[in-house]
C-alpha cells in the first residue's frame, strides 16, 4: 500500500466529522436528560404533592449522570478511531539528500 493510500483514513474532514458527531451526541443526550428531569420532576411533584423536592433532586442527579455518560461516549469514540500512522525514521529532506 502506498503512502497516500495509508493517509486517506486520516483525513481532516473525516476526523472533524467524527468530532462533530460526538459533540452532537453529547449535546443531545444532555438535553434529553435535563428536559426529562425537569418535566418528570414537575409531573411527579404534582402527582405526589411534594412541592419542588423531586424536581430539585432529579435535576441535581442529572449532573453526575450526564458527566458519566459523556465519558462513556468519548471512550467509545476513541476506541473506534484507527491507529495513528507509523512514523518513519527518515524525513523527506533526508530522502532527497539520498
Amino acid at each position: 500500500m502506498t503512502e497516500p493510500e495509508k493517509r486517506s483514513n486520516y483525513s481532516l474532514p473525516a476526523l472533524l466529522n467524527r468530532m462533530g458527531s460526538l459533540a452532537a451526541q453529547i449535546a443531545g443526550l444532555s438535553l434529553i436528560l435535563i428536559l426529562g428531569a425537569v418535566f418528570g420532576g414537575q409531573w411527579l411533584d404534582k402527582l405526589l404533592g411534594t412541592g419542588h423536592a423531586i424536581l430539585i433532586a432529579l435535576v441535581v442527579a442529572v449532573g453526575p449522570l450526564s458527566l458519566f455518560l459523556t465519558f462513556r461516549l468519548a471512550m467509545r469514540a476513541v476506541q473506534t478511531l484507527p491507529p495513528p500512522p507509523i512514523a518513519s525514521s527518515k524525513t523527506q529532506s533526508d530522502e532527497k539528500e539520498d
